[in-house]
Order: C-alpha cells, then sequence, then structure tokens
C-alpha cells in the first residue's frame, strides 16, 4: 500500500537572479537517485568507449590480462566520486535543473546552467540542500562569537 504524500511539500527558497525570482526546491532522496544514475549512465557511455581501446589496448601488448583492466571500468560510482561530482559545475547545474523542474516543469538542464551563476552558487546550493535547524541555529552562535575583523580578539 503506498504511502499518501500529497500533504508533504517541501522547502522552496525564492531566489531572485537578475530581474527573475526562482523558486528552488529542496531535493529529496530521489533526486539524488536520480542524479546519480545520471552519472551511471554518463559513465556507461564514456566506458564502453574506454573498453574497447583497452581490449585492443592489450590484444596489441599481449602480456596484459584485459580481464584484470576491466574490473576498473565497471566499478560502480563511490560516495567520494558522487560529491565531488556534485560539487563539479556540471553536477551542481544538474542539481539545479532537478530543483528547478518542481516549478518549471519545461526548463532544460542546459537553461539550469546558465541560470546560475557563480555568484548564486551558494544561495542555490542552500536552498536544494537546507541545514537542519540544529545546525542553522549552532553556525549563527558560532557567528555571533566569532570576533568582527574590525575588532581585536582578547588575550
Amino acid at each position: 500500500m503506498a504511502m499518501d504524500l500529497s500533504g508533504y511539500v517541501r522547502k522552496r527558497t525564492t531566489i531572485k537572479i537578475g530581474n527573475t525570482e526562482f523558486v528552488f526546491t529542496e531535493l529529496s532522496l530521489a533526486d539524488l537517485a536520480a542524479f546519480k544514475a545520471h552519472l551511471m549512465e554518463q559513465r556507461k557511455k564514456i566506458n564502453y568507449e574506454r573498453r574497447e581501446r583497452l581490449l585492443t589496448d592489450a590484444e596489441r601488448i599481449g602480456n596484459i590480462e584485459p580481464t584484470e583492466l576491466l574490473k576498473f571500468l565497471d566499478s560502480s560510482i563511490s560516495e567520494e566520486e558522487l560529491e565531488a561530482q556534485m560539487e563539479s559545475v556540471e553536477g551542481l547545474g544538474y542539481l539545479a535543473y532537478l530543483s528547478l523542474k518542481y516549478h518549471y516543469p519545461e526548463v532544460s538542464k542546459e537553461d539550469a546552467l546558465k541560470v546560475v551563476t557563480p555568484e548564486f552558487v551558494e544561495p542555490v546550493t542552500l536552498a536544494m540542500f537546507p541545514l537542519e535547524p540544529e545546525k542553522d541555529l549552532k553556525k549563527k552562535k558560532e557567528q555571533k562569537k566569532t570576533p568582527k575583523k574590525s575588532q581585536k580578539p582578547q588575550q
């Protein structure tokens, strides 16, 4: 039996970029799974070309076992690779696309890359991955404790 999620509303953040206000939606685990699937599809295409070249090179060299080399191509995406991709320009653009498509179904991946300029990377990232309330409060408290540049720290 499926759970009724009709009353569930994700956090939305409106960010003014240029003269237009865009609504970014908090990403869910389903969105992150879609992002990982997108990365896997990209890797699959790249690995097909690599596999063909690797087999040809291994055969030409002669003393290399191709199946041992293929193990490196057939590996899954690690958490470190996933995080690195999320922080890349293309990854951030794709995540912004996933976030924007809830309010703008017609948005393309290219449009999302064009909308998010370097100036707005941080606010867009926070809109897609909002801080937990406890972490947000702790961060604000830490900022209050940090002396301002004009103040000298007490010794």
